[in-house]
C-alpha cells in the first residue's frame, strides 16, 4: 500500500524518471548554449556532453557538441556527432558545413565534396558552400575549379574578404596576376590591417616587375606583423642618409625620401654596404681540432694541387699494367 502511494506520488508530482532526464538535459544544454556563445568551447563541449548523457536524442546537444569538438580539433568525434544528427536532420546548413570543414580538415576530399554539394543544393545562395568547394579544389591543386566554385560564393556574398583572399590566392597558383592583384586590394578595404594580403601583394608586384611597390608592400606587411613591444625594440635599419630602408623578394633597394615618396635606389655597391652593416660582428674562425700525433695539412695552390692529382693517376695506371 505505502509503495502505491509513493508511485502515485512521483507520477503526480516529481514526474516521470524519463521527464526528469529530459529536464536536466534541457538545462545542461541551455548551459551549453551559453558556454558556447561566449566561445569557452572545452566547457561547453562538457555540458553538451553531460546532456546526451541525461537523453541521448536530444537534437540540440548532439549538433553543437559536433560542431564544438570541430572547433576543438577533435574531429572524430565532431564527425560521430554531426553524421548522427543529419541521420535526423539532413537539410541543416550548419551541421552540413561543419561536417564539410571537418571532412576537410581530416583529407577526406570526397566525403567533404559531397556533403557540401548537398549544402549548395539546399541552399543555391549559401555562400559557405561555395566557399567551402573552393576550399576542396584548392586543396586538390586543381585551381581553375576553385576560382568557379569561389566566383559563385562572392554571388552569394559580394566583398567577402574571406572569399576574395582565397580566389586571389587562387589566381596566383594560375599566374592569373591581374585578377590576383585586383582581389587581394579589395580585400584591403576591409582588412588594412592584414599583413597577409600586403605579403601576397608584394609577391604579385614582385612578378609584374614593380619592385618599389613591392618594397612597400613588403614593409607594410613587416610592421604589421610585428607587435607592438617587438617594433619598440627593434631599430629601423638606416642607410648614409638615416633613411629607411627595405629589400623586397626582387633584392630591390627602396628608400623613402622626406616627401615620402618611394625613391629607387638600386645598385650593387649599396647593397654591399648594407649586408656589411648587417653583419658588423666578426665571425669567429673555427680552427678544427686535430687528433693527438696527427699532422696539419697546409693549403696548396691550384697548380700544385693538379700536378699532384695527376703524378698519382699515372702512378695508378703503371700499376695496372
Amino acid at each position: 500500500m505505502a509503495s502505491q502511494e509513493k508511485q502515485n506520488a512521483g507520477a503526480s508530482g516529481g514526474g516521470s524518471a524519463d521527464q526528469i532526464s529530459g529536464s536536466k538535459a534541457e538545462g545542461l544544454y541551455a548551459a551549453g548554449m551559453e558556454h558556447y556563445s561566449n566561445r569557452r568551447y572545452v566547457d561547453a563541449a562538457a555540458s553538451f556532453a553531460q546532456a546526451l548523457v541525461q537523453s541521448n536524442r536530444h537534437p540540440g546537444a548532439l549538433k553543437y557538441l559536433g560542431i564544438t569538438s570541430y572547433l576543438l580539433g577533435r574531429y572524430p568525434k565532431a564527425i560521430e556527432c554531426l553524421v548522427q544528427f543529419l541521420e535526423r536532420e539532413p537539410d541543416d546548413e550548419q551541421a552540413l558545413w561543419h561536417t564539410g570543414l571537418t571532412c576537410l580538415e581530416m583529407v577526406r576530399f570526397s566525403e567533404a565534396e559531397r556533403v557540401l554539394r548537398r549544402l549548395v543544393t539546399v541552399n543555391p545562395r549559401s555562400a559557405q558552400g561555395w566557399r567551402g568547394l573552393g576550399m576542396i579544389f584548392y586543396r586538390r591543386g586543381l585551381y581553375g575549379e576553385a576560382v568557379n566554385m569561389l566566383r559563385k560564393a562572392l554571388e552569394a556574398e559580394p566583398n567577402d574578404p574571406d572569399v576574395l583572399f582565397q580566389l586571389g590566392e587562387a589566381f596566383n597558383k594560375l599566374d592569373q596576376v591581374d585578377p590576383a592583384v585586383e582581389c587581394f586590394e579589395s580585400v584591403l578595404k576591409s582588412q588594412p590591417d592584414n599583413p597577409k594580403v600586403y605579403y601576397n601583394l608584394g609577391i604579385l608586384y614582385d612578378k609584374k616587375s614593380l619592385p618599389e611597390r613591392a618594397s612597400l608592400m613588403y614593409r607594410q606587411a613587416k610592421e604589421l606583423s610585428v607587435s607592438g613591444e617587438r617594433r619598440a625594440k627593434t631599430a629601423p635599419v638606416k642607410d648614409v642618409a638615416d633613411k629607411g630602408l627595405f629589400f623586397s623578394r626582387s633584392l630591390t633597394l627602396v628608400s623613402e625620401s622626406p616627401e615620402s615618396q618611394p625613391v629607387a635606389g638600386v645598385d650593387r655597391d649599396r647593397y654591399e654596404k648594407f649586408s656589411r652593416r648587417q653583419n658588423r660582428k666578426k665571425q669567429r674562425r673555427v680552427t678544427p681540432e686535430v687528433a693527438p700525433g696527427a699532422e696539419k695539412i697546409g693549403t696548396m695552390d691550384l697548380t700544385k694541387a693538379s700536378l699532384k692529382i695527376e703524378e698519382a693517376l699515372r702512378t695508378i695506371k703503371e700499376k695496372r699494367v
